[in-house]
């Protein structure tokens, strides 16, 4: 934002001729610091000027410079001053037009810029170029109003009047009011003129880069900021906006290293901007440095973002019940401004307490942040929390939305825990109190049969996502073989699966040989069930194959040592011998 150096002559006229030096520098230096955003230093130049040299044009650089700090109020009480000193300038009537779209009053923002631009005619070029401005100054919705296309229709009169092409000013107010229409082409075509006019000048390479910034082409937006920092280092708002272009690639320690440096050369004080620093030094994981400036602020400032950005850290710090107080500090005292991320970190504490009642809040609070959440699939800690927790039909439901959520980015794991979820709910079927189906064997055997087809089709989808994965093979036979466990041996559907769980899991041992002791107790079951089938078949040969293998695999297992060599027959015992007949003791004789 450069100004009119026309308007120093202003000021060095309304002084003394010894002094005319020292006030024209000090103009000047109130100038650079508001191109460069230190609207502190700049209001203390201004307020110093005004004081010494009270012109119309102080009071305008006055209020401008307490406008864009943020205090509307301040700044009207300078325009008026301003207004007053000299009834003819329209300046200070054009910033009281900007105090009133700073409080949202368009139609007396209308009025005000109206009467000015009537006053001057539209030729004034600085009336001109300040109605417009003042209608792109707010770069968010809460701040004030925007009409870009009253501003586009105010500068094109100031573009018409400036006949030479000399007013660099006039292409960068364009430059705003298109890229506040979201009309980046004419937007970067406007700043690109600013430049033919001032070559390599820093703020237009800066506002190219935030038409980037806007259209999320990160990329390219800090490419231009690079440029517009070594045009001039000094230019303070480059640096809060690469730190937002840094935070939007997630390359969190640049954000945070870039946002020190705004705050470093801008001076602010604005507390929005110290609460942005405070978040990005925790997206860095300097917890400890994000809580040290939140600390800076209580007691100064009655924002209740303190206590957010103080519980996200404190949870990263580990310190889950002062997080947990923090956060729910936060979202009782501001419910309005509560994002999915609170309940977040606020659901992530509440897991670590390691209590049913912790996960049963944390659960709640994840649910709460899971459909809005666009970087992070939490249906997945949804779905372990519950799946440790034994809650089989939760977890079951969580991972099937997570895999809904981006099917594209699905996980072998995510298809596992799905399908392991479906298969522990078919084993509880007819033995768990709350699954017994009334006793009816008949439902039961159909939950049975539902659960583990729905383990099935989710290992599948394992064994097609990871093929050199045993784990989904074995399961899946395991989950058609418990489906229905008499009619598998006649059936054989699991054969074909057990057969390649083998196949997979040695090609894991012979790259690995610490995986034999770890797919020992799976492999066993899966020669047992194969000798068993080829028993039942009637293949001798096949069924001992099997054996001979489990007998390698473990020599201590009894059953299998049974079955390959059978004890031998003992011999019948001969039957006791009869004892002799008693004889029959004679009658006594009378």
């Amino acid at each position: 934002m450069n100004f009119q150096k026309k308007a120093l002559l202003t000021v060095v006229a309304a002084g003394l001729f010894g002094s005319l030096q020292a006030v024209a520098q000090d103009a000047q230096s109130g100038v650079k610091d508001l191109e460069a955003g230190r609207y502190n230093k700049a209001i203390q130049t201004f307020q110093s000027l005004a004081t010494s040299a009270p012109s119309a044009d102080n009071y305008f650089y006055l209020g401008y410079a307490q406008l864009k700090s943020g205090n509307p109020d301040a700044a009207k009480q300078a325009f008026e001053k301003g207004a007053a000193a000299d009834p003819k300038s329209q300046l200070n009537n054009v910033g009281l037009g900007a105090v009133a779209l700073a409080k949202k009053d368009r139609a007396t923002a209308k009025t005000l810029i109206d009467n000015a631009l009537k006053e001057t005619k539209n030729k004034n070029i600085d009336v001109l170029l300040r109605a417009g401005e003042a209608y792109t100054m707010f770069r968010k919705p809460e701040e004030g109003l925007n009409d870009p296309a009253e501003a586009i229709r105010i500068l094109t009169i100031a573009d018409e009047r400036d006949k030479k092409n000399e007013n660099a000013e006039i292409e960068m107010a364009l430059g705003d009011a298109y890229t506040l229409k979201n009309d980046g082409g004419n937007a970067v075509s406007k700043y690109e003129n600013a430049l033919s006019i001032r070559p390599n000048d820093a703020e237009a390479k800066y506002k190219i880069g935030n038409t980037f910034l806007r259209a999320k082409n990160y990329a390219e937006a800090q490419k231009f900021y690079a440029e517009a920092i070594a045009a001039d280092p000094e230019f303070a708002p480059t640096y809060e906006d690469l730190a937002e272009a840094y935070f939007g690639s997630r390359a969190y320690k640049n954000a945070s290293k870039n946002m020190d440096l705004y705050i470093q050369k801008s001076q602010t004080t604005n507390i929005d901007k110290l609460l942005r620093s405070a978040q990005f030094d925790f997206l860095a994981g300097d917890f400890n440095k994000s809580i040290q400036k939140l600390d800076q602020l209580e007691g100064k400032v009655k924002n209740p973002v303190i206590q957010r950005i103080r519980g996200w850290a404190l949870s990263g710090l580990g310190k889950y019940d002062e997080a947990i107080q923090a956060l729910e500090n936060f979202i009782k005292a501001a419910p309005d401004k509560v994002i999915y991320d609170d309940y977040k970190y606020l659901g992530r504490a509440y897991s670590q307490k390691g209590t049913p009642e912790g996960d049963s809040l944390a659960i709640m609070n994840l649910e709460k942040a899971a459909p809005q959440d666009t970087t992070e699939n939490l249906y997945r800690e949804i779905g372990k929390t519950l799946y440790t927790a034994k809650r089989y039909d939760r977890a079951a439901t969580a991972y099937k939305k997570a895999i809904a959520v981006d099917t594209a980015k699905a996980t072998t794991n995510d298809y596992f825990q799905l399908g392991m979820s479906n298969y522990l709910l078919g084993s509880r079927v007819g033995r768990d109190s709350t699954m017994m189906m009334g006793g009816d064997t008949a439902a039961i055997r159909q939950a049975k049969e539902k659960f583990y087809a729905a383990a099935d089709s989710a290992f599948l989808k394992v064994n097609k996502v990871s093929p050199d994965w045993s784990p989904g093979y074995y399961f899946r036979a395991s989950a058609n073989y418990f489906s229905d466990t008499k009619g598998a041996m006649t059936t054989g559907e699991p054969v074909p699966m057990y057969e390649k769980y083998l196949e997979v899991s040695d090609k894991e041992i012979a790259a690995d040989a610490a995986k034999k002791e770890a797919n020992k107790r799976y492999m066993m079951t899966a020669y047992k069930f194969l000798s068993s089938y080829y028993a039942n078949k009637n293949d001798a040969v096949k069924s001992k194959e099997y054996l001979t293998k489990a007998a390698e695999l473990d020599p201590t297992d009894k059953d299998v040592q049974n079955a390959l060599n059978p004890p031998a027959p003992q011999p019948a015992a001969k039957p006791a011998a009869k004892p002799a007949a008693k004889k029959q003791a004679g009658k006594a004789t009378k």
